[in-house]
C-alpha cells in the first residue's frame, strides 16, 4: 500500500529538520514527554511549550507518537555519541568490545534521562495503537531499537565472533541500562550506583569468559 496523499505532503513540504518550528516542537515534545509521558502529551500542550500554533504543529507532524519518534532519534544519538567518545582509538578484537561495553556503562550517568526516555519509547510503540499514517511514519524511517543501534554501530569494528558476542551482551546492557533509568527515580543514589556497578561487573564478566 502507497503512501496517503495526506503523508506525502507531510514528507514533501514540512520534514525540513532545520526549520525553526520543527525543532521548537521536538524539543518541547521532549521536555513533555520526560515529564508527563508519551500517551499523556496532547498535540495542543506540545504548541503551547513550543510557543506554536497547533496548526503549525500539524503541518509537520501527524500526531504525538510521530513527534516522540523523532525525540528517541535524537536521545538514541545522544548515546551513542556519549559511548563512542568513551572508547578509544586503535583497540581491537575481544579489548575493543570490552572498551565498548564499558563504555557505555560509562556514558549512563549523564545519559540517564535518554536511557528513561528510551524505554519509554519502546514501551509506548508496542503498546499504543497506531492510526495508518503513524505506521507509515514509522515505516518509512529505520526503527532500531537501543540495543540493536549500539551493537550494530560497534560491532562493525570486531570479527564476527567477538561481534556477535558484544551483540548479545549489548542487548542485555541496554535493556539493563534502561529498566534501571525507569527505576532511579525510587532508589536512592547509593542504590542506583550499586545496582550500575553490578550489572557492569556482570555483563563484562561474561564478555570475558
Amino acid at each position: 500500500m502507497g503512501e496517503s496523499s495526506k503523508l506525502r505532503k507531510y514528507r514533501s513540504d514540512h520534514e525540513d529538520l532545520n526549520t525553526h518550528s520543527r525543532s521548537a516542537i521536538i524539543e518541547a515534545g521532549q521536555v513533555l514527554f520526560l515529564e508527563q509521558g508519551i500517551a499523556s502529551t496532547t498535540m495542543g500542550e506540545i504548541a503551547e511549550q513550543a510557543g506554536v500554533s497547533r496548526v503549525t504543529v500539524y503541518r509537520h507532524f501527524p500526531e504525538c507518537g510521530a513527534i516522540a519518534f523523532e525525540v528517541y532519534n535524537r536521545m538514541l544519538e545522544s548515546i551513542l555519541e556519549a559511548t563512542r567518545a568513551e572508547v578509544p582509538a586503535g583497540v581491537s578484537g575481544l579489548d575493543a568490545a570490552r572498551h565498548c561495553l564499558t563504555a557505555l556503562f560509562g556514558a549512563y550517568p549523564k545519559q540517564e534521562a535518554a536511557f528513561r526516555f528510551c524505554a519509554a519509547f519502546s514501551t509506548y510503540y508496542a503498546t499504543e495503537e497506531r492510526s495508518d499514517e503513524l505506521a507509515e511514519w514509522y515505516a518509512a524511517r529505520e526503527f532500531r531499537g537501543l540495543s540493536d543501534a549500539c551493537a550494530q554501530f560497534f560491532g562493525a569494528h570486531l570479527d564476527p565472533e567477538t561481534s556477535n558476542r558484544l551483540m548479545a551482551i549489548t542487548d542485555a546492557a541496554a535493556s539493563g541500562l534502561c529498566s534501571l533509568a525507569v527505576s532511579t527515580p525510587s532508589l536512592s543514589k547509593g542504590e542506583a550506583q550499586a545496582r550500575l556497578s553490578n550489572l557492569k561487573d556482570f555483563l563484562v564478566g561474561i564478555l570475558d569468559a
